[in-house]
């Protein structure tokens, strides 16, 4: 039995498909819903305070501590009738003062950011030693910084496998580098300037890119990596060869500079990829800085991680993954766009196929 409609995407050596999971019927208008009983037995109330997530970021000894100002708040016990007001209003500045104070997971994500450099064992014990005050006891600061850090990592999987997903389904065909020069911008309008003539480009020459801004280790200096999908004829300015030193190797080199670039931004490098090694180091180097720094991709809009396709039985080698949930494709499995076929996989086909992500 053919799977129809289903998600197919590459990891670099194969194709393999998501068939589309049973759809739940939705229940009229005016049914009443049985709420089914859990599987897992839920939480008391007091079992649900100690839980180590989203608590106001507040020290357990203090609970009117401002997280910022360290102030108290000097209510007392026993008061006469005459400062009720004046307490009503101290409690209901307090509720305001709680709803802006960051949970304990906005602190932990603040601090990670801010000692994301450190030695992986180093940066644990920081991060337990700054969020001691905000929980009951040193088992408790350790669950908790343990849960957030599985969580970071649990997130920068899913980015990796996206990216790759991504790429694998593209023609990248240079590695670019793009630096500014102080003199024609700032460190903010050359993000945003960047951006700008990226995303024109993309609309008008369909360019395709994804990449990371970066820090040189020494100077800081900001700079773009990525891998781009320039058609033939759609690059601006002329290609230059520059003899630069190579701070990193220590050697000269040859780099392939643009014109168009230099003038609006600064010095670049454009290294034409000509095969998948180079495509897949060049995918490494940016996977290891986001890995390192904690910097989000970035995408032009239009890349996707999967193509939709009817897939056949014969096309089929296999199911595979957790619970044998997807399906390992043939090298030449036919594509099927809602019953018709469009032809034998290839670049030229996918692109002729609705895409999702």
């Amino acid at each position: 039995m053919p799977f129809a409609k289903c998600k197919v995407y590459s990891d670099g050596s194969h194709y393999i498909a998501i068939p589309p999971k049973p759809q739940k019927p939705r229940p009229k208008k005016g049914a009443k819903v049985k709420k089914e009983a859990p599987d897992l037995e839920e939480l008391d109330d007091d079992e649900a305070e100690d839980c180590p997530f989203d608590k106001p970021a507040q020290p357990v000894q203090s609970v009117q501590l401002s997280l910022f100002d360290g102030e108290k708040n000097d209510d007392k016990q026993g008061e006469s009738e005459e400062n009720g007001s004046k307490n009503e209003q101290t409690c209901e500045e307090n509720e305001e003062q709680t709803k802006d104070t960051p949970s304990r997971k906005d602190l932990f994500d603040t601090l990670y950011k801010k000692y994301i450099f450190e030695p992986k064992a180093k940066r644990r014990k920081i991060l337990c030693k700054e969020l001691r005050p905000y929980c009951k006891d040193d088992s408790e600061t350790e669950l908790f910084v343990e849960l957030n850090l599985q969580r970071k990592q649990k997130n920068l999987i899913a980015r990796r496998i996206r990216m790759t997903r991504k790429a694998n389904l593209q023609e990248f065909n240079y590695f670019v580098t793009l630096t500014y020069n102080s003199a024609i911008h700032t460190e903010d309008s050359f993000r945003k300037k960047l951006r700008t003539t990226l995303s024109h480009f993309c609309d008008r020459k369909g360019w395709r890119y994804m990449g990371v801004w970066e820090r040189s280790p020494e100077k800081k200096r900001l700079h773009f990596h990525g891998i781009f999908y320039i058609p033939d004829g759609m690059l601006s300015g002329e290609m230059e060869d520059i003899n630069s030193f190579n701070f990193t190797t220590r050697r000269r080199q040859i780099t392939k500079q643009n014109s168009f670039f230099a003038k609006r931004f600064g010095r670049n490098d454009f290294e034409k990829i000509e095969d998948k090694n180079r495509l897949g180091d060049a995918l490494a180097y940016i996977m290891k800085y986001i890995e390192k720094s904690g910097e989000k991709i970035v995408y032009s809009r239009g890349l996707a991680q999967f193509f939709i396709s009817d897939v056949m039985d014969e096309d089929i080698i296999c199911p595979m993954g957790e619970e044998y949930q997807k399906l390992l494709l043939a090298d030449d499995f036919g594509c099927w766009n809602e019953g018709e076929y469009i032809g034998q996989v290839s670049r030229e086909t996918i692109t002729k196929m609705p895409k999702a992500n």
